[in-house]
């Protein structure tokens, strides 16, 4: 361990340079640094939901659903549904939507003599322009199930616009161009923005935006304390200095191995900045209380002593991170164990070879000596704190043991009664647009959060189709979905515009015939697939409460 040491310092500079070299080559790295706030990229491959999740979005023109709210105080007005228009039209072209639905061009099932006309609500292209074309209007959508409360407020103040991504679009990109494509319109009426991308955009900057804020205010916290303890330049620019650079490191590794960061390991750069600067207190602390005429030998004297009990304390700690790779499920938890670890461990090797280094080339170029019969300076932390807290302690053994020990107790009781729940508005606080975006997709249109059910099976079987109605029929029973729609309630729609009541029919020969009528729709690929063995139930879920969602 001497020899090493020695050749530490013998070394100095080479280790200083060779720091500095990596550290400036991984930071550079990290202006690549992405952020991916996608909850479902974290589940495994292999988890049964998330597998089904994706091969909707790939058989059904995507699984992301946005949603755009366009509030006024009457949507029946023409120059709103002009507006409707503007916004359908945008998002149309816009690269990576898949379909776009609202009241300018969602599907229509009427009946005209005697026959059936599919089509949509009104022509987009020649708008109800007057009272009473406008209440006609009104009268006819909140009329049908289909529309109210989906398309339309049931007060008529909102309409919903709803846009899919492709699977294999980038979301947050999507999400951003949508929202400021929506904006750039400055239309007079109040929007909001939801959904799933919408929210995950959202998230991504509620990360940076937490790093910028949080790492500034940790970074000043910490060099108080050190001031506090050590008042000295050394004692806390070395503890910062290092902790910076293994956050440095440990993110220009992420970027380097193809890693992004995401809502857990943004809290990494805080967790480094706090355990990383440890290590190295340790090892100046010690290097300030041992003394020699020969400085080399007084900081080898040092970290021969502390070198121990500093890699015991990295390496239970690392330890400790690496424990939710094998321990996690989400590949999210697993990634924030897997670089705090890393994080940790070069704090560990900086604290024991760059700062023995930069100590030794600062105390050469001072040419000072330390001198044994020299006073130590008092700290503040330390002497006046700490020590005055730890007698008051040892004096009181019996009430401290007590308080512990209740306090202990109290911990043991409180695990039992901890809840799980991941609610993303919760994300937000009250008065964040996106959370009173998700309050208004809620009070409007019974939430944002997509619920898909697959079936397997002919989707032209009348068995099949009333199974899917009647799985609707269940779901609509709870209050937190409120709407359901599937190719069995189209078939239903057009059965009873045909006069014979709102139901699927008994024989496969009828529900063919109208399904010929269906061939060509913009909704069909979105509801079944093309050899029509496979289909869903889209839905809505209005809370966002996990725990909610596990009791329907």
């Amino acid at each position: 361990m001497n020899n090493l040491l020695e050749l530490i310092i013998k070394f100095k500079w080479i280790t200083i340079l060779t720091v500095m070299v990596l550290t400036a080559f991984l930071g550079y790295q990290i202006s690549n640094l992405k952020i991916n706030s996608d909850i479902i990229s974290s589940l495994p491959d292999d988890d049964s939901a998330a597998a089904l999740y994706k091969k909707i979005g790939t058989q059904f023109g995507g699984n992301e659903m946005g949603m755009i709210v366009l509030e006024t105080d009457n949507v029946f007005k023409t120059e709103v549904l002009k507006h409707v228009k503007q916004i359908t039209d945008s998002l149309k072209i816009t690269h990576g939507i898949s379909t776009v639905t609202s009241l300018t061009n969602v599907i229509d099932i009427k009946n005209t003599d005697g026959g059936i006309e599919i089509g949509k609500l009104f022509d987009e292209y020649k708008l109800p322009d007057t009272k009473q074309k406008l209440d006609s209007l009104k009268t006819y959508l909140f009329s049908k199930k289909m529309y109210k409360g989906t398309v339309v407020s049931e007060d008529g103040t909102a309409t919903l616009i709803m846009f899919t991504l492709l699977h294999d679009a980038d979301k947050q990109a999507v999400a951003r161009e949508v929202k400021n494509k929506v904006v750039a319109l400055n239309l007079p009426e109040k929007l909001y923005f939801g959904g799933l991308p919408m929210m995950m955009n959202d998230v991504s900057d509620l990360i940076m935006a937490d790093i910028i804020w949080l790492l500034p205010i940790v970074f000043v916290l910490i060099a108080f304390v050190l001031l506090l303890s050590f008042r000295s330049a050394k004692g806390i620019i070395l503890p910062l200095l290092i902790a910076v650079i293994s956050v440095i490191w440990t993110l220009g590794i992420m970027v380097l191995t193809g890693f992004e960061l995401t809502m857990i390991s943004n809290d990494i750069p805080i967790i480094l900045l706090a355990v990383g600067s440890a290590y190295t207190i340790h090892v100046i602390n010690r290097i300030n209380q041992t003394f020699d005429d020969d400085r080399k030998k007084a900081i080898i004297k040092a970290l021969t002593y502390i070198i121990l009990p500093v890699f015991l304390a990295a390496i239970t700690t690392a330890i400790g991170f690496v424990s939710f790779i094998f321990g996690s499920y989400l590949t999210i938890i697993r990634d924030f164990g897997l670089f705090t670890a890393i994080g940790v461990a070069f704090s560990f090797l900086l604290s024991i070879t760059f700062v023995p280094a930069v100590v030794s080339a600062l105390s050469i170029y001072k040419n000072r000596k330390v001198e044994k019969s020299k006073p130590i300076k008092k700290s503040i932390l330390s002497d006046y704190i700490l020590k005055p807290l730890v007698a008051l302690l040892f004096k009181h053994l019996k009430y401290t043991l007590t308080f512990w020990s209740v306090l202990i107790l109290l911990s043991i009781g409180g695990m039992f009664f901890i809840k799980t729940s991941v609610n993303m508005a919760d994300y937000f606080k009250k008065d964040n647009p996106t959370r009173v975006s998700e309050d208004v997709m809620q009070k409007k249109f019974g939430g944002s959060m997509p619920v898909f059910i697959s079936f397997k099976g002919d989707m032209q079987s009348p068995d099949v189709l009333k199974t899917m109605i009647k799985t609707e029929d269940y779901m609509k029973q709870y209050p937190d979905i409120s709407t359901a729609q599937s190719i069995a309630d189209l078939i239903e729609e057009m059965n009873d515009v045909m006069g014979e009541g709102k139901k699927i029919p008994d024989e496969k020969v009828k529900i063919e015939q109208l399904w010929f009528l269906l061939d060509g729709q913009d909704i069909m690929p979105q509801l079944v697939t093309d050899n029509l063995d496979e289909g869903i139930i889209q839905s809505k879920f209005a809370s966002v409460d996990s725990k909610s969602i596990m009791i329907r």
